[in-house]
């Protein structure tokens, strides 16, 4: 193993502890959890050493043949990002890390996700905030009113421009919200996130932002007296970074 994958195994191991954390799961063996986006097959591995029933799906072929060789035991799909091949109901957790980004439709990924998910269930997705003052996969400074054509101007007079930013889903807190509302009757959200940023802001998870200026405003924060009350300012502001959306499939009507 070299330490690229020691690293990204160290990484898939704490956002598995993120989830049963967040999630306030205690007991996650034998239960079937579904990712949207396996990528490398880490996070899914990292799910049945500790008990889970992991499955997966993922849009890309080549990803999909590395972890299907690497893992053949591993119950991982390859789609065309249409109907994910699975039953409805079939899923006790349905989870993703930073893929919510890259779709073309939250709306076609949230529907999908609760349909796959049982009554009781949790859907799970950690993705980026651009309602912030953080990109993250550039690592700069970026502004909370921008959207997609304001952000390609502004990435252009900075000199940061590249072609896959128009494949990014310039996803805010209000836009989760908004996706997620026709499922009003069959869900209950449970956080878009403003809680764990709260909870979990420390200097580990300020260590994490690479942006120079933002990291040492933020570890200035981290020593003021006040800082709880201003975070929740931030959060009441929709500011806070990531998005961690939270929510709960009811359970059937008797």
């Amino acid at each position: 193993m070299d330490e690229k994958e020691i690293r990204l195994t160290r990484k898939a191991g704490g956002q598995l502890q993120s989830f049963l954390t967040d999630c306030k799961i205690e007991k996650p063996e034998n239960k079937k959890i579904f990712e949207v986006g396996y990528k490398y097959g880490l996070f899914l591995n990292e799910c049945r050493k500790a008990g889970l029933e992991p499955s997966g799906v993922e849009i890309r072929e080549k990803p999909y043949r590395t972890v299907k060789s690497k893992y053949p035991d591993l119950n991982v799909l390859w789609y065309d990002g249409g109907t994910i091949p699975v039953s409805d109901e079939s899923f006790d957790y349905v989870v993703s890390f930073q893929v919510l980004e890259h779709v073309s439709s939250l709306e076609h990924v949230f529907n999908e996700c609760i349909r796959i998910l049982n009554p009781g269930g949790i859907m799970y997705h950690v993705c980026p905030n651009y309602h912030s003052f953080y990109e993250g996969h550039k690592k700069l400074l970026w502004l909370p009113f921008l959207n997609k054509s304001l952000g390609r101007l502004y990435l252009k007079l900075i000199r940061r421009y590249s072609r896959r930013y128009e494949t990014l889903n310039i996803i805010k807190p209000k836009i989760v919200a908004r996706a997620l509302r026709p499922h009003h009757n069959d869900i209950t959200i449970l956080s878009l996130g403003r809680k764990e940023f709260i909870k979990k802001f420390n200097s580990k998870q300020i260590g994490k932002v690479k942006q120079k200026l933002l990291q040492k405003f933020l570890k200035m924060l981290l020593k003021f007296p006040l800082k709880k009350g201003i975070l929740k300012f931030i959060c009441w502001l929709g500011l806070y970074y990531p998005i961690t959306i939270i929510v709960r499939k009811n359970q059937l009507s008797q």
